[in-house]
Protein backbone atom coordinates (compact mmCIF):
# COMPACT_ATOMS: atom_id res chain seq x y z
CA UNK A 1 0.00 0.00 0.00
CA UNK A 2 1.19 3.60 -0.95
CA UNK A 3 1.68 6.24 1.56
CA UNK A 4 -0.88 7.68 -0.78
CA UNK A 5 -3.59 5.39 -0.61
CA UNK A 6 -2.73 5.04 3.27
CA UNK A 7 -3.80 8.12 3.58
CA UNK A 8 -7.01 8.06 1.27
CA UNK A 9 -8.05 5.44 3.39
CA UNK A 10 -7.47 7.65 6.81
CA UNK A 11 -8.89 10.17 5.87
CA UNK A 12 -12.17 8.05 5.06
CA UNK A 13 -12.58 6.50 7.66
CA UNK A 14 -12.03 9.23 10.56
CA UNK A 15 -14.46 11.83 9.15
CA UNK A 16 -17.06 9.34 8.02
CA UNK A 17 -18.30 9.58 11.32
CA UNK A 18 -19.74 12.67 11.08
CA UNK A 19 -22.22 12.92 8.26
CA UNK A 20 -24.27 9.33 9.19
CA UNK A 21 -25.89 10.73 12.17
CA UNK A 22 -26.10 14.38 10.92
CA UNK A 23 -28.08 13.46 7.89
CA UNK A 24 -29.34 10.04 8.59
CA UNK A 25 -31.51 11.68 11.61
CA UNK A 26 -31.98 15.07 11.62
CA UNK A 27 -31.84 15.75 7.60
CA UNK A 28 -34.25 12.83 7.76
CA UNK A 29 -37.33 14.69 8.15
CA UNK A 30 -36.63 17.36 6.41
CA UNK A 31 -35.79 15.17 3.49
CA UNK A 32 -39.27 13.65 3.69
CA UNK A 33 -40.77 16.85 3.19
CA UNK A 34 -39.10 17.29 0.35
CA UNK A 35 -39.78 14.30 -1.12
CA UNK A 36 -42.89 14.49 -1.08
CA UNK A 37 -43.22 18.09 -2.89
CA UNK A 38 -40.44 17.18 -5.04
CA UNK A 39 -39.95 13.27 -5.69
CA UNK A 40 -37.61 11.47 -4.30
CA UNK A 41 -34.30 12.38 -5.83
CA UNK A 42 -32.03 9.25 -7.28
CA UNK A 43 -29.88 7.86 -5.04
CA UNK A 44 -26.30 6.83 -5.02
CA UNK A 45 -25.82 9.08 -8.28
CA UNK A 46 -21.92 9.30 -7.78
CA UNK A 47 -20.63 8.25 -4.73
CA UNK A 48 -21.85 7.29 -2.00
CA UNK A 49 -21.59 8.80 0.92
CA UNK A 50 -24.09 6.89 3.56
CA UNK A 51 -25.81 4.25 3.54
CA UNK A 52 -29.11 3.71 6.32
CA UNK A 53 -30.55 0.27 6.66
CA UNK A 54 -32.67 -0.95 9.16
CA UNK A 55 -31.65 -4.89 10.50
CA UNK A 56 -34.23 -4.99 13.38
CA UNK A 57 -37.56 -4.25 14.51
CA UNK A 58 -38.79 -0.69 16.41
CA UNK A 59 -41.73 0.28 17.17
CA UNK A 60 -42.59 3.27 15.40
CA UNK A 61 -46.24 3.17 15.13
CA UNK A 62 -47.17 7.02 15.18
CA UNK A 63 -43.71 7.41 15.65
CA UNK A 64 -40.83 5.87 18.19
CA UNK A 65 -42.03 6.08 21.99
CA UNK A 66 -39.84 3.60 23.31
CA UNK A 67 -36.21 3.52 23.52
CA UNK A 68 -34.11 2.65 20.60
CA UNK A 69 -30.84 2.19 19.80
CA UNK A 70 -28.52 2.86 16.27
CA UNK A 71 -24.80 2.04 15.18
CA UNK A 72 -23.03 4.36 13.39
CA UNK A 73 -20.35 3.47 11.41
CA UNK A 74 -17.32 4.47 9.69
CA UNK A 75 -15.54 2.69 7.31
CA UNK A 76 -12.34 2.99 4.80
CA UNK A 77 -13.70 1.57 1.80
CA UNK A 78 -14.35 3.21 -1.23
CA UNK A 79 -17.03 1.27 -2.57
CA UNK A 80 -19.59 -1.53 -0.97
CA UNK A 81 -17.97 -3.98 -3.66
CA UNK A 82 -14.47 -4.83 -2.01
CA UNK A 83 -12.75 -5.22 -5.76
CA UNK A 84 -13.41 -1.33 -6.01
CA UNK A 85 -11.60 -1.34 -2.59
CA UNK A 86 -8.65 -3.36 -2.48
CA UNK A 87 -6.51 -0.73 -0.13
CA UNK A 88 -9.53 -1.20 2.53
CA UNK A 89 -11.61 -4.23 2.94
CA UNK A 90 -13.94 -2.08 4.68
CA UNK A 91 -13.29 -1.97 8.31
CA UNK A 92 -15.52 -0.14 10.76
CA UNK A 93 -13.12 1.92 12.13
CA UNK A 94 -15.15 4.64 13.55
CA UNK A 95 -17.99 2.90 15.89
CA UNK A 96 -20.66 4.37 18.05
CA UNK A 97 -24.13 3.51 19.01
CA UNK A 98 -26.67 6.02 19.67
CA UNK A 99 -29.83 5.23 21.99
CA UNK A 100 -32.31 7.25 21.94
CA UNK A 101 -35.13 8.24 24.62
CA UNK A 102 -38.20 9.53 22.50
CA UNK A 103 -39.82 10.55 25.69
CA UNK A 104 -37.10 12.10 27.38
CA UNK A 105 -36.02 14.11 24.32
CA UNK A 106 -32.33 12.47 25.62
CA UNK A 107 -29.55 10.48 23.83
CA UNK A 108 -26.61 9.21 24.65
CA UNK A 109 -23.63 8.69 22.07
CA UNK A 110 -21.57 5.56 23.16
CA UNK A 111 -17.87 5.55 21.80
CA UNK A 112 -16.52 2.23 20.76
CA UNK A 113 -12.97 2.02 20.75
CA UNK A 114 -12.25 0.31 17.27
CA UNK A 115 -10.00 -2.05 18.84
CA UNK A 116 -12.20 -3.05 21.24
CA UNK A 117 -12.65 -7.27 21.44
CA UNK A 118 -15.81 -8.34 20.23
CA UNK A 119 -17.12 -11.87 20.26
CA UNK A 120 -14.65 -14.58 19.19
CA UNK A 121 -11.84 -12.42 19.98
CA UNK A 122 -12.11 -10.71 16.78
CA UNK A 123 -11.50 -6.42 17.65
CA UNK A 124 -14.98 -4.99 16.90
CA UNK A 125 -13.98 -3.50 13.65
CA UNK A 126 -13.34 -6.24 11.52
CA UNK A 127 -16.92 -8.24 12.05
CA UNK A 128 -18.53 -6.22 9.00
CA UNK A 129 -15.93 -7.59 6.86
CA UNK A 130 -15.97 -11.23 7.86
CA UNK A 131 -19.25 -12.42 6.82
CA UNK A 132 -18.71 -13.42 2.99
CA UNK A 133 -21.91 -13.65 1.36
CA UNK A 134 -23.64 -12.48 4.58
CA UNK A 135 -25.58 -9.45 5.70
CA UNK A 136 -22.31 -7.71 7.28
CA UNK A 137 -24.31 -4.63 8.53
CA UNK A 138 -26.26 -7.28 10.29
CA UNK A 139 -22.89 -9.25 11.62
CA UNK A 140 -21.52 -5.97 12.78
CA UNK A 141 -24.82 -5.32 14.63
CA UNK A 142 -24.57 -8.23 16.38
CA UNK A 143 -21.05 -8.32 17.50
CA UNK A 144 -21.55 -4.69 18.80
CA UNK A 145 -24.76 -5.65 20.78
CA UNK A 146 -23.24 -8.48 22.22
CA UNK A 147 -20.61 -6.05 23.69
CA UNK A 148 -22.86 -3.04 24.75
CA UNK A 149 -25.95 -5.18 25.91
CA UNK A 150 -28.93 -3.74 23.77
CA UNK A 151 -30.42 -4.11 20.66
CA UNK A 152 -29.88 -2.10 17.44
CA UNK A 153 -32.55 -1.15 15.11
CA UNK A 154 -30.51 0.95 12.71
CA UNK A 155 -27.27 0.97 11.46
CA UNK A 156 -25.92 4.10 9.56
CA UNK A 157 -22.63 3.45 7.37
CA UNK A 158 -20.41 5.85 5.75
CA UNK A 159 -18.12 4.24 2.97
CA UNK A 160 -16.57 7.10 1.15
CA UNK A 161 -13.79 9.80 1.76
CA UNK A 162 -15.50 12.59 0.44
CA UNK A 163 -17.36 13.98 3.35
CA UNK A 164 -15.09 17.11 3.54
CA UNK A 165 -17.43 18.45 0.53
CA UNK A 166 -20.54 18.02 2.47
CA UNK A 167 -19.12 19.99 5.85
CA UNK A 168 -18.51 22.59 3.42
CA UNK A 169 -21.63 22.18 1.57
CA UNK A 170 -23.33 22.98 5.25
CA UNK A 171 -21.24 25.85 5.72
CA UNK A 172 -18.46 24.91 8.33
CA UNK A 173 -19.20 23.04 11.54
CA UNK A 174 -18.49 25.11 15.38
CA UNK A 175 -16.63 22.99 17.69
CA UNK A 176 -15.46 23.81 21.24
CA UNK A 177 -12.01 22.03 20.82
CA UNK A 178 -11.27 20.78 24.05
CA UNK A 179 -7.60 20.35 23.90
CA UNK A 180 -4.61 22.12 22.31
CA UNK A 181 -3.99 19.90 19.11
CA UNK A 182 -1.00 19.76 17.08
CA UNK A 183 -0.52 16.51 14.81
CA UNK A 184 1.27 17.06 11.44
CA UNK A 185 0.42 13.33 10.90
CA UNK A 186 -3.31 14.25 10.49
CA UNK A 187 -2.43 18.58 9.82
CA UNK A 188 -4.42 19.07 12.95
CA UNK A 189 -3.27 22.52 14.50
CA UNK A 190 -5.45 24.02 16.60
CA UNK A 191 -5.58 26.09 19.65
CA UNK A 192 -8.18 24.78 23.01
CA UNK A 193 -11.93 26.76 22.28
CA UNK A 194 -14.50 27.39 20.14
CA UNK A 195 -13.42 27.07 16.39
CA UNK A 196 -15.68 27.47 13.06
CA UNK A 197 -14.19 24.33 10.79
CA UNK A 198 -14.39 23.85 7.18
CA UNK A 199 -14.13 20.22 5.90
CA UNK A 200 -10.25 20.10 5.77
CA UNK A 201 -10.35 21.17 9.32
CA UNK A 202 -12.98 19.28 10.32
CA UNK A 203 -10.96 16.47 8.99
CA UNK A 204 -8.02 16.83 10.80
CA UNK A 205 -9.87 17.52 14.29
CA UNK A 206 -11.62 14.19 13.13
CA UNK A 207 -8.25 12.21 12.74
CA UNK A 208 -5.68 13.37 14.89
CA UNK A 209 -4.68 10.88 17.77
CA UNK A 210 -1.24 11.85 18.51
CA UNK A 211 -1.73 14.92 20.45
CA UNK A 212 -2.74 12.87 23.12
CA UNK A 213 -1.12 10.52 25.92
CA UNK A 214 -4.45 7.50 25.10
CA UNK A 215 -4.34 8.18 21.59
CA UNK A 216 -7.57 6.68 19.60
CA UNK A 217 -9.45 6.79 23.13
CA UNK A 218 -9.71 10.44 22.39
CA UNK A 219 -9.58 11.22 18.66
CA UNK A 220 -13.19 8.36 19.06
CA UNK A 221 -14.69 10.54 21.89
CA UNK A 222 -13.57 13.91 19.50
CA UNK A 223 -15.47 11.87 16.53
CA UNK A 224 -18.80 11.66 18.95
CA UNK A 225 -17.96 15.61 19.64
CA UNK A 226 -18.02 16.38 16.46
CA UNK A 227 -21.43 14.57 15.56
CA UNK A 228 -23.04 16.86 18.52
CA UNK A 229 -21.52 20.06 17.17
CA UNK A 230 -22.55 19.19 13.38
CA UNK A 231 -26.40 18.38 14.59
CA UNK A 232 -25.67 22.01 16.79
CA UNK A 233 -24.63 24.09 13.55
CA UNK A 234 -27.89 22.44 11.46
CA UNK A 235 -30.19 23.04 14.49
CA UNK A 236 -28.64 27.10 15.12
CA UNK A 237 -29.27 27.75 11.28
CA UNK A 238 -32.87 27.54 11.38
CA UNK A 239 -32.38 26.75 7.55
CA UNK A 240 -35.28 28.02 4.99
CA UNK A 241 -37.51 25.40 2.91
CA UNK A 242 -35.17 26.53 -0.14
CA UNK A 243 -32.28 26.06 1.92
CA UNK A 244 -33.72 22.54 2.72
CA UNK A 245 -34.11 21.72 -0.38
CA UNK A 246 -30.76 22.09 -1.94
CA UNK A 247 -29.46 19.98 1.27
CA UNK A 248 -31.58 17.66 0.45
CA UNK A 249 -30.97 17.18 -3.12
CA UNK A 250 -27.07 16.53 -2.75
CA UNK A 251 -27.78 14.24 -0.08
CA UNK A 252 -30.33 12.24 -1.86
CA UNK A 253 -27.94 11.64 -5.08
CA UNK A 254 -24.98 10.18 -2.68
CA UNK A 255 -27.75 8.05 -0.26
CA UNK A 256 -28.40 4.34 0.04
CA UNK A 257 -31.45 3.08 1.68
CA UNK A 258 -31.95 -0.27 2.75
CA UNK A 259 -35.23 -1.35 4.77
CA UNK A 260 -35.94 1.89 5.51
CA UNK A 261 -39.59 3.01 4.55
CA UNK A 262 -40.41 6.78 4.46
CA UNK A 263 -42.47 6.97 8.19
CA UNK A 264 -39.70 6.09 10.12
CA UNK A 265 -37.46 8.34 8.61
CA UNK A 266 -40.20 11.37 9.04
CA UNK A 267 -40.23 10.10 12.51
CA UNK A 268 -36.49 10.25 12.98
CA UNK A 269 -36.18 13.70 11.75
CA UNK A 270 -38.78 14.53 13.57
CA UNK A 271 -37.05 13.38 16.68
CA UNK A 272 -33.98 15.38 16.02
CA UNK A 273 -34.79 18.52 15.33
CA UNK A 274 -36.65 18.66 18.37
CA UNK A 275 -33.48 17.57 20.33
CA UNK A 276 -31.95 20.04 23.16
CA UNK A 277 -28.12 19.34 22.63
CA UNK A 278 -27.61 19.51 26.07
CA UNK A 279 -29.27 16.60 26.45
CA UNK A 280 -27.34 14.31 24.78
CA UNK A 281 -24.26 13.29 26.29
CA UNK A 282 -20.52 11.66 24.75
CA UNK A 283 -18.90 9.08 26.37
CA UNK A 284 -16.12 6.55 25.51
CA UNK A 285 -16.76 2.97 26.46
CA UNK A 286 -14.59 1.87 29.19
CA UNK A 287 -11.74 0.04 28.42
CA UNK A 288 -8.24 -1.96 29.25
CA UNK A 289 -5.45 -3.72 27.62
CA UNK A 290 -6.39 -6.87 26.30
CA UNK A 291 -4.06 -9.72 24.63
CA UNK A 292 -2.06 -8.71 22.19
CA UNK A 293 -3.25 -5.25 20.37
CA UNK A 294 -6.78 -6.17 21.80
CA UNK A 295 -8.96 -3.64 24.17
CA UNK A 296 -11.24 -5.01 26.48
CA UNK A 297 -14.27 -3.94 28.86
CA UNK A 298 -12.97 -3.02 31.97
CA UNK A 299 -14.45 -3.75 35.25
CA UNK A 300 -16.14 -0.12 34.90
CA UNK A 301 -17.67 -0.28 32.06
CA UNK A 302 -20.96 -2.68 33.53
CA UNK A 303 -22.28 0.13 35.53
CA UNK A 304 -22.60 2.17 32.42
CA UNK A 305 -23.76 -0.09 30.17
CA UNK A 306 -26.75 -1.27 32.58
CA UNK A 307 -27.38 2.36 32.89
CA UNK A 308 -27.27 2.69 29.00
CA UNK A 309 -29.49 -0.54 28.08
CA UNK A 310 -32.12 1.24 30.64
CA UNK A 311 -33.37 3.80 28.92
CA UNK A 312 -30.72 4.83 26.71
CA UNK A 313 -29.92 8.01 29.23
CA UNK A 314 -27.08 7.91 31.47
CA UNK A 315 -28.60 9.09 35.00
CA UNK A 316 -25.63 8.23 37.11
CA UNK A 317 -22.59 8.05 34.58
Amino acid sequence: MTARSRGSRRRALTFLVVAPVVCGFLVAGMATAAWVVLGKPVPAQGAVWFQVAKVGTARNDGGPQQPFFALVLGTGARSDDPAQSPDDPGLADAVHVIGVNPAQKAATILDIPRDTEGPGGAKINSYIVNNPGGNDLRAEANAVSSIVGVPITWVIRANFPHFQQMVDEMGGIDVNIPTAMDDDFSGAHFVAGPKHLNGEQALQFARDRHSFDNGDLTRTSNQGLLILSALQTLQAKRPSAADTVRLIATLGRHTKLDGVGITDLFHMGSLALNFNVANVKNVVLPVGAGPGSDLIKSPDANGLLADFADDAVLQSH
